[in-house]
């Protein structure tokens, strides 16, 4: 068989075992290999019936299938905290907070040149909104700042009337963030926050080893969320992911993908961020301390 026609057979046998990735568990294809037609060429047919002289070659066909589930909100910017031009306090090594809710806002509020972002990032990490100090900015910080914000400024921004913050994570927050009293960022309200495009902030752990093999916190980070991916065989279900702008790196059109594992963090189940670029070198483990959705 010539290259051009084995290629042809190659894709229409993609494009005919696509049709079973969302119907069963593991796809099983019939493909038939007709008789030779008179220029000698092989034809290749899902039904021994559109064979000539119902003369078919049945050539089976059993292909595990990965499905792709995917929705990145590419429209968000990604702001680096360590852009000199900036000239964040502390050249923005505790900016990662408001950095990274500007990323959101700006969207929110129909874009804006990257000199206009980086005032609303000086202005949410402001003693008047986030108060970002040398320890960083804590969830309670950023629920509140954020939204004394949007309360001061949906005068002109309308769809901030609307607004509703959500937390769900280990710290303590004001009950009206967090009614349920949720300890853990569950995947799938993550995942069903992109679907619906909420704006959502990751607040990421940094955990050491210690001798006696517990971890322990030696810092933190936010990121904004902005898609996910669902990778996997029907049959498993394995393979999620994360996709976020992280304002620790140098910014631009670099989103990063973080593999999700769920297992233990000092006897607690959670979510370990695996290939988390911006965890510091004596940090182990990269894990999900909580995060944070606003729906406008």
């Amino acid at each position: 068989m010539s290259t051009a026609k084995w290629i042809s057979f190659s894709l229409y046998l993609f494009l005919l075992l696509s049709q079973f990735s969302v119907l069963s568990q593991q796809a099983s294809a019939e493909i038939y290999r007709c008789q030779l037609d008179a220029q000698k060429s092989p034809v290749f047919t899902d039904s021994r019936f559109k064979c000539e002289h119902k003369k078919a070659q049945l050539l089976s066909v059993k292909a595990p299938i990965n499905i792709i589930e995917r929705k990145v909100l590419a429209s968000i910017p990604d702001l680096s905290q360590r852009d000199p031009s900036a000239n964040f306090p502390d050249d923005g090594r505790k900016y990662c907070a408001p950095v990274a809710v500007s990323n959101s806002l700006s969207t929110a509020m129909g874009g804006m040149p990257s000199t206009q972002q980086i005032e609303l990032a000086r202005t949410l990490g402001s003693a008047d909104y986030m108060a970002t100090g040398t320890k960083g900015t804590s969830p309670k910080q950023l629920l509140q700042g954020l939204e004394r914000y949007l309360d001061t400024h949906k005068t002109s921004q309308p769809s901030f009337y609307k607004s509703k913050l959500e937390y769900r994570g280990q710290l303590s927050v004001a009950r009206k963030y967090n009614r349920d009293l949720d300890r853990q960022a569950e995947l799938p309200w993550l995942i069903n926050g992109i679907k619906q495009e909420k704006h959502i902030w990751l607040n990421i752990g940094w955990y050491q080893t210690q001798a006696n093999g517990k971890q322990k916190r030696i810092g933190g980070h936010w990121v904004t969320l902005v898609g996910y991916e669902k990778l996997g065989s029907l049959k498993d279900g394995k393979g999620e992911y994360l996709i976020i702008n992280d304002p620790a790196t140098r910014g631009g059109d670099n989103q990063e993908q973080l593999t999700v594992n769920m297992t233990k963090l000092n006897g607690r189940m959670g979510y370990q961020l695996m290939n988390q670029a911006s965890m510091p070198k004596k940090a182990d483990m990269a894990w999900l301390d909580g995060a944070i959705q606003l729906a406008l």
